[in-house]
């Protein structure tokens, strides 16, 4: 590590973090089937466990940005590291799956509250000129995490059981917190004096004329982590229903995984060329088109799994990139509020998006339905990031 540029320095801490925040977040839907094996669980049961976890994210996000915009990002990052590190560790005593849910609901709020803060970092140690590329680039460490932590899960599981996964998951965010602790300077002390109470954080997000664009980036980040996380738990089930052979499906969530890394890396080269919400708006476009183009696949012989990769290049390459948007968005006294509560947003859509997708994939009558319901949201999102690129422009 470079620790004579404390950008880099940051960068690299801050990236870390977010591979241990992915692996963590998402380590209970690699583990599924055998806590379903271990405890003789219903698929209701074990949503509910998905679901603790989520909950406590949506709302640590919200909670952990006003108080990174109060208490400094470097202190809050630090409390939401040891949280969920000692949370995820503890999962691995879990005796039942009551326990277990009441621990991804605690730990989750230090999941979702690092990520704010780790945003926030990210931004105000960047220059101008790239700090929408950083913060993008930073947040693919998420996705990255997830795809290590799949393949170290199954290296692990088969040996040492479900329980040495989450041992693995929560000794390794607490290793990073000397590397926070020595490496990573606050950035919030000149403006600490304009924090003022916590609801006047959350309030001062709409000042200065930001409300539309705001509630626009709301809209956008509900409607696209609805779809993303739809996409990313019923892509596999979904392509073992159409006739794939099953080892092919489950690839399905490895390829459009893969597929936003390298959609959001490109956004990259052009974010802060044509502008974030410009840049994230038109590779929208193209999504809303290959969502249709995937249910249109059950019926017309496409290459399904290019279809895959691309669509996730598009909907989850735009949807790593609002982190992004928020930092561009909000000023430093309420940066941390403005990404927590946008994130918020988006985890409750993330909530909802698998929810109603179970639904829909037991009722609807064909894939091309399904996929002309699923692509409505990545439309909704493509036109409220357009109309807050509008309103900022003004």
């Amino acid at each position: 590590m470079n620790t004579r540029n404390p950008t880099f320095r940051v960068f690299a801490i801050c990236f870390a973090i977010a591979m241990v925040d992915g692996f963590d977040t998402l380590v209970i839907s690699f583990i599924g089937p055998a806590l379903m094996d271990t405890w003789k669980l219903a698929p209701a049961e074990l949503g509910r466990i998905f679901g603790s976890g989520l909950i406590g994210a949506a709302l640590g996000g919200m909670t952990a940005g006003v108080l990174a915009d109060r208490l400094g990002r470097k202190r809050t990052l630090l409390m939401c590291i040891a949280l969920f590190g000692v949370l995820t560790l503890a999962c691995a005593f879990a005796r039942t799956p009551t326990e277990l849910a009441l621990l991804r609901l605690a730990g989750g709020l230090g999941l979702g509250g690092a990520i704010p803060n780790i945003v926030a970092l990210t931004a105000e140690h960047a220059s101008s000129q790239r700090r929408s590329a950083s913060v993008t680039l930073m947040f693919i460490g998420f996705p990255l995490g997830a795809v290590v932590g799949g393949a170290l899960t199954a290296a692990v599981i088969g040996s040492y059981g479900w329980r040495a996964v989450f041992a693995i998951g929560g000794v390794s965010p607490l290793l990073l917190l000397p590397a926070v602790w020595r490496g990573v300077p606050e950035t919030l002390v000149a403006a600490r004096h304009d924090a003022g109470s916590a609801g006047g954080s959350i309030v001062s997000q709409f000042a200065d004329g930001r409300a539309p664009s705001v509630v626009l980036l709301w809209l956008d980040v509900f409607a696209i982590m609805l779809l993303s996380y739809f996409l990313i738990n019923w892509t596999p089930t979904i392509l073992a229903m159409s006739g794939i052979p099953e080892q092919r499906a489950i690839m399905g969530a490895v390829v459009l995984n893969f597929g936003g890394i390298v959609g959001a890396a490109l956004l990259t080269t052009i974010i802060d060329k044509v502008g974030a919400f410009r840049a994230v708006a038109i590779t929208l476009i193209p999504g809303t088109l290959l969502v249709l183009a995937m249910g249109a696949a059950s019926s017309v012989p496409l290459p399904l799994m290019a279809l895959v990769f691309l669509t996730g290049a598009c909907v989850l390459g735009a949807q790593l990139s609002i982190p992004a948007l928020a930092a561009r968005l909000f000023p430093m006294h309420v940066r941390g509020t403005g990404i927590g509560w946008t994130m918020g947003m988006g985890r409750i859509g993330s909530i909802i998006g698998p929810t109603v997708g179970g639904v829909l994939v037991g009722t609807t009558p064909d894939w091309g339905t399904l996929f002309q319901i699923a692509a409505v949201p990545c439309g909704i999102a493509a036109l409220c990031i357009g109309a807050g690129h509008f309103f900022m422009s003004r």
